[in-house]
């Protein structure tokens, strides 16, 4: 393995996973009966009553990507039309599956990689894991991420969704794994940085203006990626 240097960026959020259980359930509703009589319709509450970013799911399988991240990653597929897209934070494996099904949709052939250091908490059952596969690595330790050298196929998408060392992993995927035209998304985030660390934010994504541009397509289509969908521009080498 090569000793990466973690030197240039400081992790803006060491994000240690859900702390939950990751199987599906269908949410329940413990203020309300599911059934509510008609004429009583004026007074039936407005709100869901139980978290809604809980329930998405799919097939069966849970899924934290909101309705809006949903579309917008089902436009960027259609245009990007990736062979590869790697996952980095597989959790219950249902955003694995997900992608594997739309591309498929799509008509595009596309193998998804998910990568996590702990993969005890994925739910994919085997019969699903047909254009799936999973690699246990951690983005703290770079030289673990050297197994995606050579089995990728591009154009790639590459999504941050474990929230560890990003930065430092871009680096690393700018210069190791990036071709141009290739995505790097960053899930969730942006937001709380900018928010509580807003210098340094600024100061690492300026770091990248010769070999990343912001895509505004996409950037601006959704709360899950504002501001962290990236192109790699200049050519790799």
């Amino acid at each position: 393995m090569n000793d990466y240097s973690r030197e240039n960026f400081l992790d803006l959020n060491a994000f240690r996973g859900l702390g939950e259980d990751p199987v599906y359930r269908s949410p329940e509703l413990t203020d309300r009966p599911r059934d509510w009589p008609l004429d009583r319709w004026a007074e039936a509450p407005r709100d869901l009553g139980y978290p809604d970013f809980s329930r998405y799911q799919w097939r069966g399988l849970r899924l934290l990507k909101d309705p809006e991240a949903q579309a917008a990653f089902h436009d960027l597929l259609w245009e990007f039309r990736p062979r590869t897209i790697v996952e980095l934070g597989v959790y219950s494996g249902g955003s694995l599956v997900w992608f594997r099904d739309l591309t498929r949709l799509m008509g595009v052939d596309c193998r998804v990689i998910g990568v996590d250091k702990d993969l005890s908490r994925c739910q994919i059952p085997a019969s699903e894991m047909t254009d799936i596969a999973l690699h246990e690595a951690d983005c703290t330790d770079l030289g673990t991420l050297e197994k995606l050298l050579g089995d990728v196929a591009h154009p790639l998408l590459l999504v941050d969704d474990a929230h560890a060392d990003t930065f430092n992993v871009m680096r690393w995927a700018v210069d190791h794994l990036l071709h141009e035209g290739d995505y790097f998304v960053i899930e969730d985030m942006i937001p709380y940085w900018h928010r509580y660390s807003p210098a340094l934010l600024e100061q690492y994504l300026a770091s990248f203006h010769e070999v990343l541009t912001m895509d505004m397509v996409y950037a601006n289509a959704s709360p899950q990626l504002d501001r962290g969908v990236f192109r790699r521009t200049a050519a790799k080498g």
